[in-house]
């Protein structure tokens, strides 16, 4: 479960540079502190070493400056969608995930969180503006100036999905725009736990 921690607790946290989380900033990137052995590198070939393999521990801030602990293995299902302002798929991407949830919801156990990183301040469109206008309905989170998260879990391109099941394990990983059919797919995964059929993808 994604867990929004109260102030008196983040000085006790260290979350590396930056401003202080829980402090409303106005900032695009925000700290980020990761816990646990990353995610090797997402390559869009057959069999993803990362399946199987248990998903690192992270906390991170909104655009608020709110501190949000997500902590795969609790019991809860997440699908981390990893999105970049600049980049066309995921302009086009997130209006449709957007019109989709509203649609349908969100199973009960599991949590869509999005990560804004990869910002480029110049290339405009930027993402606390963007996800506002076009009224996501899910936690939105920021990666480091560093990309931080992006890098733990494993990012090569955008948009990028991982999907944990409730067991804390990655069971999918893609890229790129989904099929009609592939957020269906990926909640669907996120709910599950244990092994993966050989051949899952988001098809």
């Amino acid at each position: 479960m994604v867990g929004a921690v109260a102030l008196a607790l983040v000085a006790a946290l260290t979350l590396g540079g930056g401003d202080s989380p829980g402090d409303p900033d106005g900032l695009e990137t925000g700290p980020v502190a990761v816990f646990g052995e990353g995610l090797p590198a997402f390559e869009e070939t057959n069999g993803d070493d990362a399946v199987g393999l248990v998903a690192p521990d992270f906390d991170a801030t909104t655009f608020d400056g709110g501190l949000v602990q997500v902590r795969p293995g609790d019991g809860t299902g997440y699908v981390i969608a990893f999105f970049a302002h600049w980049c066309p798929h995921c302009q086009a991407e997130v209006p449709k995930l957007t019109e989709w949830i509203e649609r349908y919801g969100i199973p009960s156990d599991v949590e869509v969180v999005a990560v804004s990183t990869a910002v480029y301040p110049d290339r405009g469109n930027l993402p606390r503006a963007w996800f506002a206008a076009e009224g996501w309905p899910e936690l939105v989170l920021r990666d480091s100036d560093d990309s931080e998260l992006a890098e733990a879990y494993g990012l090569r391109s955008f948009p990028y999905f991982v999907v944990v099941g409730t067991d804390g394990r990655v069971r999918v990983r893609v890229s790129g725009g989904l099929p009609p059919n592939g957020w269906t797919h990926l909640l669907d995964q996120a709910t599950r736990s244990g092994a993966v059929p050989t051949g899952e993808d988001a098809t």
